[in-house]
């Protein structure tokens, strides 16, 4: 793939919303998605939070909601609720969430909500290019690719080695220490979409600012 074709049509997540001024941001600088949180995290909402936050967001703004080895009615619900459209697992792919996870819970977000496609995004942390290959076959419509980090499931904010990642057929997300110096570098990448958290915050909070800046590089390409 060419350097110009691996450059256009990124998509943006801006991931870890909190508060209603966070949502304010998004909705004047228009992300592809936003991501709540309903893992142990610092940027963890509740249920209740979350859906107050939903209904500010501009529908032209697909929420996602970020989950670790949760219950598969938690996550059918929120859905049904029309709070988040579209499911990002961070979980144990040989543990909790197996393939059989998977299947099992998109069956059962088909019949929750049978008129709606609810993508499953499959976020891996990356240790090695073996990590990325066993995770291709996994029942999911996007492999996400996150740093590992010992006893942290994501939001580390680090960078791993971006050649480790093989051309594959199945789209895919950039996460793990992207940032104003290294965007230009994730956008010559085959990622489809690149996530941000922590590159957009000030003090630990979403920066309006940040956004805008980093949503406008992208954009500009």
């Amino acid at each position: 793939m060419s350097k110009s074709k691996k450059t256009l049509h990124k998509r943006i997540k801006i991931c870890g919303l909190t508060r209603p001024e966070d949502i304010a941001a998004v909705n004047e600088y228009r992300p592809d998605y936003i991501g709540f949180v309903f893992a142990p995290s610092k940027r963890n909402v509740s249920e209740m939070r979350a859906a107050g936050l939903k209904k500010l967001l501009s529908p032209d703004i697909t929420a996602v909601g970020v989950f670790v080895n949760s219950p598969i009615d938690d996550i059918v619900r929120l859905v049904s609720r029309g709070i988040i459209g579209a499911v990002q697992l961070h979980g144990d792919m040989e543990g909790f969430e197996t393939v059989q996870y998977a299947e099992d819970l998109k069956k059962a977000l088909a019949a929750a909500r049978p008129a709606a496609s609810v993508p499953l995004i499959r976020a891996v942390r990356v240790k090695d290019g073996d990590d990325i290959r066993r995770a291709v076959s996994y029942p999911a419509e996007y492999l996400l690719f996150d740093t590992f980090v010992k006893d942290q499931y994501g939001g580390s904010g680090v960078r791993f080695d971006w050649s480790l990642i093989p051309h594959i057929e199945k789209p895919w997300f950039l996460a793990g220490g992207l940032s104003a110096s290294t965007i230009k570098e994730a956008l010559n990448t085959e990622a489809c979409c690149l996530d941000l958290s922590s590159a957009v915050e000030t003090d630990g909070r979403k920066d309006p600012k940040k956004i805008q800046e980093i949503i406008q590089t992208v954009r500009s390409v």
